[in-house]
């Protein structure tokens, strides 16, 4: 609802404080408050919000709302990113001060920004190498070596013991063979990164993810489809 949605309930100068990085140079409800609408409205219309629980301390006359935000980033707004079609679920908590009439004259926000961004497609995780995970989407969307090459090492090796691929040695090899089962075998098929981690002493990123797919294709090296099409959702780990 933006300012003009909120400010019959604020002080006309109620301020606002939050550490999170996107919200830092925030410093009015108002101001927040506008910050809001865009995302709301532009860069992820038709999100969502659950209240989980609500309190107030009558010593201090701080209110307290802790909440969960749905979205999926699909509109353009001035200082993101493009539309990355990802979806973030972030917590958060706000603690909203009201003066001796019962108005808000403050609040600040407790929220894990960065977590939410890299959610959403904005930033990886602190501490995991952009590269990997730039190679772990283009990967599993089929792009071949040519969409995967400039993120990795011209004689990068890999490594499987699933039978389906423990006569590929090399990632060019599984990039290839990536993207004809994404193209060729299963057109349409779609991936979810469910968790990323990076282990700095071993130099090693961790990508938990699941793909699924139908079978639909002909594809060299792999039995004909038939009369009968094979659906498959399966869980993967890179490192």
């Amino acid at each position: 609802k933006g300012w003009q949605g909120v400010m019959h309930y604020c002080t006309h100068d109620a301020v606002f404080h939050a550490q999170a990085e996107p919200l830092q140079d925030i410093a009015t409800v108002r101001g927040y408050a506008e910050w809001m609408k865009g995302i709301a409205v532009l860069a992820m219309p038709g999100c969502s919000y659950e209240l989980h629980a609500k309190s107030f301390d009558p010593d201090t006359r701080t209110a307290s709302f802790f909440g969960t935000f749905c979205g999926t980033h699909t509109g353009h707004l001035d200082g993101f990113p493009e539309p990355t079609y990802k979806s973030m679920k972030t917590q958060y908590v706000y603690n909203m001060h009201v003066n001796a009439n019962g108005k808000v004259d403050g609040i600040t926000k407790v929220w894990h920004s960065a977590l939410a961004a890299a959610q959403v497609g904005w930033t990886p995780p602190a501490g995991v190498p952009a590269d990997a995970e730039h190679f772990f989407h283009a990967c599993e969307s089929g792009k071949g070596w040519q969409g995967v090459m400039q993120y990795c090492t011209p004689d990068a090796v890999f490594s499987a013991q699933a039978e389906p691929l423990e006569d590929i040695t090399t990632v060019q090899g599984y990039a290839e063979w990536m993207k004809g089962i994404a193209t060729v075998a299963m057109p349409g098929c779609s991936y979810e990164l469910n968790t990323q981690s990076f282990d700095p002493s071993t130099s090693t990123a961790t990508f938990f993810g699941t793909f699924r797919g139908t079978h639909t294709g002909q594809l060299s090296g792999f039995q004909s489809r038939r009369t009968r099409l094979w659906r498959l959702s399966m869980s993967t780990v890179y490192t």
